[in-house]
Parts: C-alpha cells; structure tokens; sequence
C-alpha cells in the first residue's frame, strides 16, 4: 500500500544538494523548496500557479478496473506512460491529460523512467501502484539503480509512516531488504498529479537534474570537445516518466430503465489497453429458466463499448444460437475468459476522450407478427412535448376516394423528449412516430410532394417509414375505416421457401430475356451476363424479408420496379437515435422535427351516405348549401411515451377565393351547443387549441361572379315538377323568405357588372345615460342594398378593432377585453330576417407572445351573417350597439372620465364596396380629436361625416375619436351684458368715492382753521350787558369798527353818556377791560353824554373776526376728463377680450 505523504501545499523539506555538472540551462530552475512526495490525496479541484499547455505527452494508457455489486460505480486504476519533450517542456507547467467530468481520484504516483522505459528502481512495498503500472504498461523490469544514486541525489529522511511499514515488513521476512530501504523519488524531480481547470492535469518537474561524469569520463571531456561527453537527462531530446491513479468513477445510468454505463474519461494516445472485471449476473429462477429456455443465462452479460474494444482472446457466446440475434450494433463484447469470477471486457481501443463501456442483461429478439422488422429496437421517452401546426390551404379532391372534397394542409410537428431509455446495450436504436387522425383518411396531396422532411438535433440519424418490403403487398391503414395501424401480411412460409421460390422464379424469368436479370448486390464482387442464371439464383438466396439499419445492405430486388412503393402517411415513421449522443440521464433530451402536406378527408357518417344516396348528381361530393362536417385535426403522438403533451395551432392560409374556417371544441355538438364553437379565422388569423385538439370546418365567404370552384349554380330555384319522382332530393331547398314572392313578381335586373356592394352608409351615435356625462356605449346603424347574384343566401361581414393593447375596449386603460357587440335587428325590405353572430374569445396569453387572433394589424370581435335570402338588391338595415365590458370603478375613475377614447367598430366587407359613408353624431359631446383611414372628412353641426370610395375585399375602416362632456348650455350675450353692466357699477362707485374722500379731506382742513381761530363757546348766546360810555364830538375823528367814517364839519361839542345794552360774550380768559380810545387827537372835546339808539346787527356778528360762510363742493373740470378716460380704456379692453373669448377659436369680427 502506498504510504500516506503530505500534500503538495505542505512545509517543504531542505532542498536536496545537486550535482555541479548540473546542465547550466536547467540550473535555474533549481527551487528552494520541495514539492510534495509522490503519493497525494484527492483534492478539489485546484488551479496551478503554471500556465496550461496542451500537449500530447502521453504514448500509452493501460486501465484495469472492477466494477462490483451494489455499488454505485467502479474502482478505476489508470496507468499512464508520459514523455515530455524537452526542446517544448519548461519545468513547473501544468499539462492536460483528460477531462475531470465525474472522476474522484483517490491517490496518485509518479516515477521517472531512463532512457530505455526501463523504471528506476523503488520499493513495491511503499508503491505498490508502480508496481502494477510496469506490469500494466508492459515495461522492463525496473532497474537496480535508483534515481537517487544514479543522480548522486541525497536520499530523503523516510516518514514516520514508511519506518514502520518497513520494520512490520522486515519482521514478516515478506520482501527482500534491499528493495525494502529505497524511498520515494522527490516529486521535483518527478511532478504530480492534479487537478486544474477541469482536467486531471500532470505538473512538470520543476528540476531536471544531470547524470554527474566518472574519472575517466572527465578526463575525456577536458581532452575532447564539449559535445562529445555523455549526454544527461538534460540534454537528451526526452525525459520519461510512469505515472498511477486510482479513481472512482460512478455510473452514468443504471437499471431498471438503463443499462449500467461507466464512463472513463482517458487522454488521447495510440496505444489502449483496457481490462475491467464486472461481476456475475444473478441466476434467473428455475421457472424463468424453463420458460425463456435459455442454456447459460445466468453466465455472462450482454456488454458493449464504445468506442470498439478488440479483444486479445477469442471466444464464443455462451449463449446458443438461438438468442444471439442482435442488432447492427449490439455485437456482445462480453468475455469470460481471463476472468476468475464473473465476466468483463479485456482488449485494446483506439484513440478516443472516454470510453463508455454498457453492460445489460441479455434480451430475447421476439419477431411480432406485423411489427416491424428493420433491424432496430425502440426506445422508451417519459415526457413528450410537441407542438402541432397546421396551415390551411383550401380544398382538394382526393382520387383515393373518387373525388372527395378535403382539406389541404400544411403540418409541422416539432417534438422535445426527455428522458429517452432503453434498457439493453444496443446504441443504434429506433423511435416510432405515428399520424393520429379521428375519423378522418389521410392521403398525399396529388402532384405535390410525397412524403416527410424529418430533422433532428442531437443524436438524430435518420428515419424510415414503415417496415421493410417483404414478399406481400402492405396495406395503408388509411383503406380501412376501423383501424388506424398498418395492416403488414407476413408470409408463414420459411425462409428457406421463400428463397427458393424467388430463385426459380428469377431462373425463368432471366433465361427468357437477359433485360430482366437483376442487377448485382454489392457484396458480389464481379458481374457477367454470362451465367446469367446462376447469378441470379445467388442473388435470390439471399433471405427475403429482412432490411438492414444501412440502406447499401439491402437485398436485391427481383421485381421490375426500381422504387420502393410510396407509404401512406398514416404509416408511423421510425426516427434513428445513437443513443452515443444522448448521455442518460442528465442532457437526455432528443429534438426532432417532421414536415409535410397532406389532404385530410372525413369519413363517411350515415348523415352523409343517406346524402350521398339521395343526391346521385352531386357525385358523392357535399351539397354546397348544406353545411361542412367538422374535420379533427391531425396530430404526431410518440408511440412509445409515458406522457405526451401537445399544443396545437391553427392558421388560416388560404389563396384565392376568400373563406373562413370555424374552429370547435373537441367535444360538444356544434348544432345545440354554443360553447362548442370556438372561433373564426380569416385569412391570416390562427389561434391556439386546448391539448385536446380541436374540429375544423372551411366555409367559403365569397363567390367571384356566382361561380363555386368553377362550377356556376342558377340564380333562382328550379320549379317544383307536377309528377313525384323518387329522385327528390335532388330539388335544390327553395329559400323559405317572406319577400321571395314580391321578389320574383318586380323581376330584378341581372347583374352584368362586377359582384360589390354600391353603398354602404353607417351611422354612429353615442349613448349617454342619465348622470353619466361619457357615453357607455353607442349604436351603428347600417344601411345597405345586398349584392345581386351571389349564389348565397347570406350576407356577411366582419366587425374588428386594431390589434394593439391600447384598444382592445372602449377605454384605454382596460383588461385587454374586447367590447361587448349585440346585434338589436337586421331587416331586408323592412322584414326582420334571421341572424347569427360569432363572437370571438381570448384565451390566456401564452409563451409563444403572440396576441390571439391579431393579424394583419387588426383583431376580430365579431362575424355576422345576415340571411337575405333570394333577394336581389334588397335594402338591408342593420342595428348593432357595441357597449364596455363592465369592470369595477378604481379611485381614479373621476380623473379617467375627464376625456373617453372611443374605436368605432364599422363591418369590414369580403366583397369589394363603391362608397361607404359614415355619419357619427356628437350630441351632447365634444370630439376633440378624430383620426381615420378615410379620405374625406368633413365638420357638420351635428358631428362628423366621413367619405370613402373603391374600397377592396376586406377593407378594415378605422375610425377612432376622443370625446369629452359638453358644457351646460347658457345666453352667452346675456352673461356678457350682465357682467359688463357689473363692471360699470363697479367702476362708477370706485369713482364717487375717490371724489367724496378729496372733498371730506378738504372740509378737514378748513374745520382744523376754525377751530384755531374762534375759541370755543363762540356760537353761544350772549348776555344783556350795559355800558356807558363818553362821546366826544369832534371834527375828524376814527374810531375802531366803524365800517366807513366820515369826516364831519361841525364843530366839536361835548355830549352826555348814552347807556347801550347790549350782548356780549364773556371773556374766558384774564382779559383786560376794552379802552376805546380814539385814533387821533382832536383839539375840540365833547363832555356831554350822546345816547344811540340800539343797532340791529348783533354783536358776534358785527365784532366777528371772519363771517361764517356756507360749505360747498366744488368738481373740477379736468379731473373728471381724466378719470373717465381712464375708465373707458379699461372697459374698452375688457370689452376687446370679451369678444376673443366669445368668437374663440376664429378672430372676432
């Protein structure tokens, strides 16, 4: 057992002393450390401090395993021999060996070589994995020198580890003593191995020491030039190592689905040997022995490799020949020579990345009568996800069926599936692909292509339909009405038989003519027309029946054709898979893909043979007036799968004349159940279906010039005949409509011009409910004459909206649902007739993306019919209200009703109309905005009117508005005259009293005068008081308060003291008594006393500083021009804008 050492990443021992005749250019890489010892652990994966190099360093592998019972893999020991060239090879870098993938290495060694691949000499004791690589990689018998010795190397300290093993050896007497004392090499001289960037990598020596020269040696390099001396390790052009590692490596798959599969990653070399023991298959129980009949059974295995291993001893099954019929590849390698107990493989394989070696219990090949025979067996799948498309082309006739309408199609069947097992050995395998189709025949379509374009992905190979021709004719199962497998007639004669029959057969017919001789098979190596017969009867004894996997092997032909009969498609189609390519279970998943065209046709019911009997003239085809029967639709299934999982698409792709294709449930009767109809496609349309499936059935919309696939029909119902006959159903069904007798009595005129519609007018209006200001909903009225000479009795049209997300309602904003469409009547000539309305539906959105039922820009929400019978040119009115889907008011539903988007939903036509008019009323509403695909608009009072001319077949009209609430209605003129009146007002008072404040401040200021001059009490009445006083009378005299005195003549004379009562105030303050003296001196005195007669001026009026006057106000003139200049500017603006406002959005007047 190799000793336990310490790892690459431990304390480093001294560094050993090398020799000074050391090569000078590997001097240097001389280190100061020392890498670990050879023996190491497994340890994660690792990157090395060396740079990587991809190199060929490895020139043989031997492996030798043994995989036991009831584990979960097998213990691998991988022998390698490396040479590193040294011109290539610095020390130190990490080389690439194999791929990590699942491998777990246990422990590794590496021991150096000499020139001659003869190993050093080492101790089988502490490496007993060296020990078994010289034996495994066949090399000499190890040297008795050491590397050590041989290198004049310092032998390194031995472990605790290695003393005892020796000591315990060396008591035992077990080995010999001098192999016993030789330590492992250093691992700086040798490498080691790792693990680096997911790959079991081999690290280069980090030294590559020179043999040192003897006396004699030297003595001749000094003599002699430097390169005549004895080359070293160094200079020689390679340095060989061997190298050991065990590793465990688990199963890849096992039982009961699986085979056991060991994969052993191995590098790339020349020379492989290989050499595993498996252990022993259980013995089958004696009931299971007597039943299968099997001789040794329970002995060997069914075992196989990849790539081929050959083996170096030769022996035969040990099954008998009974059960040894194996496919093209499954040749069991099982050997249970060499191998004490059980069985394996021992032998050699060429180069290869790994070796996957499959082992299985043996399988008995059982022939079942009308099963295939190609050589194959089948695989398992647990999960199948398919995805089935189907693109509708029209209709085609099917000569299988004397002319049968059916339905022409384009399939396409993309199938995923995971988890593909087979459990035996066998690689080249088969997967069975079958065409299901309920109630219907399947044929190719006539002129176009027959057969499958089959592609794969990963482990795809090929395909081939059907079972190989054997000496009976096959039977397509689409000729018969009950069964939907192949019918194969397999012959109960012999081989033997058979070949005779053919061989005397070909005798006659070649001896007759040498034209009808067969052509030689490819294992005849050379072809004469002479003996011609005997040719023939070799090549017809080869066994019939019988088809190899490869198409060069198959037997030669003894019948005229040169090619194999076409297959029915309902024949299954066998899928090849290398099982190589699909590693079980972790990428186990197998794509394939199959294409093609066929013709779908139902198969008669009773309804339609009961129609087929009483219509001889219809020659077995479907009456056009009644309606299509319903096709399911075909789909691929894998035979062979546990679970199956199929989406199917629909797509409508039909060219020429315009039809649709209702799509139904699987299930429901489609006359009494609504829910059983699902949808309407038109051209360009598809939709999803449930993993159900689904029926269809293609129903034509449109007759180009009364014509029906180029058969014309008469314009009006052949009269009824007087005798009963018994071919009465060949009477065509006269249309049951009130109008057809008025009708027939005006004698329309025949249509001579192109099949339209002359004019088509729509009116659009918008319905408001009490308290709402934004219409919910509005009506289309739809006024219209139906064409002429039709050769149909209905009147269609479709009703669609734009296919983007923000108008799929009434409102931006919604859940994506469409609006709500209610047909209210339909009337021809005033009559009500009968109407149908297909709504389409929504399913969830799925991972495809793709929104349901949008094509060419637009959605369909609706297809009507109308039934207008046989009237030519009859006036058709149409009532229809398209409403929002309710939903639940959010907090923002005031702020959303601010403004209302509307899409006008108007028919879309599938013939050709000369002029569509619509009318859309705004009552009560403002448009706002208006956009449409017509060319002329135009503004009325009461809304919109929009015109458009020569529209083509299925023209969508997009008319799309954005309405909000109108303001209550109010006498403008009158609300002007009101608010101007206000402002005139306004301004008058702010004028008044601008005035008044200047004439109260006024009055202020004169009051604040007289109160300073007058004291107060001066209003008072005064007291009677009595003066005296002494008048002297004298020429020219002036006294004070005479208002004008006059000079007298006389001469002055004296007068007595007059007494004057009158009224004075009193004084308020110390005030001194009033001394009247006269102004001038006069020479003449008057002593004498004069009396006065009492004046009538009172005193305060008459001893008044200044009189008391009356108040009044005073308007200047030129302020109150400026003031009312102002004022009109402003009202002359005010007035100006008002008139903006009023004439808005045009320039007043």
């Amino acid at each position: 057992m190799p000793v336990q050492t310490y790892s690459r990443h431990s304390n480093s021992l001294n560094t050993p002393a090398t020799s000074s005749a050391a090569t000078p250019a590997r001097i240097k890489h001389v280190h100061s450390t020392s890498p670990p010892p050879t023996n190491s652990t497994y340890s994660p994966t690792v990157v090395s401090g060396g740079q990587q190099h991809k190199l060929n360093v490895v020139t043989r592998v031997a492996i030798e395993g043994k995989a036991k019972q009831d584990k979960d893999g097998a213990s691998i020991r991988m022998y390698v021999k490396i040479s590193l060239p040294l011109d290539i090879v610095q020390p130190g870098i990490t080389i690439p060996l194999f791929p990590e993938e699942n491998v777990k290495i246990l422990t590794s060694q590496v021991h150096p070589l000499d020139k001659h691949s003869v190993p050093y000499n080492f101790s089988s004791t502490l490496s007993p994995l060296l020990h078994n690589a010289g034996r495994a990689l066949n090399l000499p018998a190890r040297s008795s020198e050491t590397f050590q010795s041989a290198f004049s190397l310092p032998s390194p300290t031995p472990t605790a580890s290695v003393l005892t093993s020796r000591s315990s050896k060396s008591t035992n007497g077990s080995s010999h003593l001098g192999n016993e004392n030789i330590p492992p090499v250093d691992s700086q001289y040798t490498g080691h191995i790792l693990i680096s960037g997911y790959h079991i990598a081999y690290v280069t020596p980090k030294v590559f020491p020179s043999r040192p020269l003897s006396e004699t040696e030297s003595e001749g390099v000094s003599r002699s030039s430097y390169k005549h001396r004895r080359p070293s390790i160094g200079d020689r052009g390679a340095a060989q190592f061997m190298a050991a590692i065990d590793m465990w490596i688990p199963y890849v798959s096992r039982p009961p689905r699986y085979p056991y599969l060991l994969s052993i990653p191995v590098p790339r070399c020349l020379h492989n040997n290989i050499k595993l023991r498996i252990f022993p298959l259980a013995a089958a129980s004696a009931s299971f022995a007597s039943l299968s009949s099997i001789e040794d059974e329970g002995t060997s295995w069914d075992l196989t490799s990849d790539p081929h291993v050959t083996r170096t001893t030769s022996a035969r099954p040990s099954r008998s020949n009974s059960y040894t019929h194996f496919a093209d590849d499954e040749s069991s390698d099982s050997s249970t020579a060499g191998f004490s107990d059980g069985c394996g493989i021992q032998g050699t394989f060429p180069s290869a990345e790994r070796i996957r070696v499959r082992w299985a219990r043996p399988s008995k090949n059982i022939n079942v009568p009308g099963g295939t025979n190609d050589g194959r067996r089948r695989v398992g799948v647990k999960e199948v996800k398919g995805e089935m498309t189907c693109i509708i082309r029209g209709k085609a006739k099917a000569k299988e069926r004397d002319g049968v309408d059916g339905l022409l199609m384009d399939v396409e069947y993309k199938g995923t599936c995971k988890g593909v097992w087979f459990p035996g050995v066998a690689t080249l395998l088969g997967m069975d692909v079958g065409l299901e189709t309920k109630n219907s025949d399947v044929y190719w379509v006539e002129g176009g292509a027959s057969g499958w374009d089959v592609n794969g992905g990963v482990g795809y190979t090929g395909f081939d339909i059907g079972a190989s021709p054997g000496p009976s004719d096959l039977r397509s199962r689409t000729e018969s009405l009950d069964s939907n497998t192949p019918q194969i007639n397999i012959s109960p004669l012999p081989q033997d038989v058979l070949a005779a029959q053919a061989a005397k057969s070909s005798s006659s017919s070649s001896s007759t003519s040498l034209l009808r001789a067969p052509l030689p098979g490819q294992n005849v190596a050379e072809y004469s027309f002479e003996g011609s017969a005997a040719t023939v009867s070799s090549s017809a004894s080869s066994p019939l029946g019988t088809m190899s996997s490869i198409s060069s092997l198959m037997p030669t032909s003894t019948t005229d054709s040169a090619s194999p009969p076409v297959r029915p498609p309902g024949v299954p189609v066998t899928l090849h898979v290398n099982m190589n390519d699909i590693i079980a279970p972790g990428k186990n998943v197998f794509t394939f893909t199959i294409t093609g065209t066929i013709l779908v046709v139902a198969r008669s019911t009773i309804s339609r043979l009961n129609s087929y009997t009483a219509s001889p003239t219809s020659s077995g085809t479907e009456t056009e007036d009644t309606d299509p029967e319903p096709i399911v639709l075909p789909r691929f299934t894998v035979l062979a799968a546990d679970s199956e999982t199929t989406s199917t698409l629909v797509r409508n792709e039909i060219d020429g004349a315009p039809a649709t294709i209702e799509v139904y449930n699987s299930t429901g009767d489609i006359g009494r159940d609504a829910q059983a109809r699902k949808t309407v496609l038109q051209k360009g349309g598809f939709t999803r279906c449930t993993e159900d499936g689904a029926r269809i059935a293609l129903r034509s919309i449109c007759m180009t010039n009364g014509h029906i696939n180029g058969s014309k029909r008469q314009p009006h119902p052949p009269s009824r005949p007087r005798t009963p006959t018994g071919n009465s159903g060949a009477l065509r069904r006269v249309p049951s409509n009130p109008s057809l007798g008025r009708t027939l009595f005006q004698a329309p005129p025949k249509r001579d011009g192109p099949l339209m519609i002359p004019s088509v007018v729509a009116s659009a209006t918008p319905l408001l409910h009490e308290g709402d200001p934004l219409p919910t909903a509005y009506a289309v009225r739809v006024c219209l004459n139906a064409p002429s000479d039709t050769d149909s009795e209905w009147l269609e049209f479709g009703l669609a909206q734009p296919g983007s997300t923000n108008a799929m309602s009434l409102r931006d904003g919604k859940d994506g649902k469409p609006p709500r469409v209610v047909i209210i009547s339909a009337t021809v000539n005033r009559v009500p007739v009968k109407h149908d309305t297909v709504a389409t539906t929504k399913p969830e959105a799925s991972g495809v993306g793709v929104a349901f039922e949008e094509m060419s820009g637009k959605e369909w929400i609706s297809w009507v019919r109308v039934h207008v019978g046989a009237v030519n040119g009859g006036a058709v009115v149409v009532d229809y209200v398209v409403s929002e889907r309710k939903e639940s008011h959010g907090k923002g539903k005031a702020k959303a009703r601010s403004e209302l988007p509307l899409n006008i939903l108007l028919p879309s036509f599938s013939i050709p109309v000369g002029r569509l008019e619509v009318n859309i009323e705004g009552a009560g509403i403002d448009i706002t905005s208006l956009k449409s695909n017509f060319v002329h608009q135009h503004s009325t009072t009461t809304g919109s009117k929009l015109l458009n001319y020569s529209m083509e077949q299925f023209f969508y009209p997009q008319v799309s508005l954005v309405v909000r609430p109108k303001p209550r209605t109010q006498n403008l003129r009158t609300t002007g005259l009101l608010t101007l009146t206000l402002w005139f007002s306004v301004a008058a008072c702010l004028i008044a009293m601008c005035h008044l404040n200047s004439e109260l401040r006024k009055m202020e200021r004169m009051m604040e005068t007289y109160s300073t001059a007058v004291a107060a009490g001066w209003n008072d009445a005064p007291e009677p008081v009595t003066v005296t006083t002494t008048v002297y009378t004298s020429t020219g005299s002036k006294w004070w308060f005479v208002e004008d005195p006059t000079p007298s003549s006389e001469s002055p004379t004296a007068t007595l003291p007059i007494p004057v009562t009158v009224a004075i105030p009193e004084p308020t303050d110390a005030q001194s008594v009033l001394a009247l003296s006269p102004s001038e001196t006069y020479s003449d005195r008057d002593t004498g006393h004069t009396s006065y007669p009492p004046e009538s001026t009172s005193f305060a009026e008459k001893y008044a500083l200044l009189p008391i006057q009356h108040i009044t106000f005073s308007w200047p003139t030129h302020d109150f021009h400026s003031t009312m200049e102002k004022v009109m500017q402003t009202i002359e603006k005010v007035w100006q804008i008002f008139r903006k406002v009023y004439h808005y959005p045009l320039d007043p007047p």
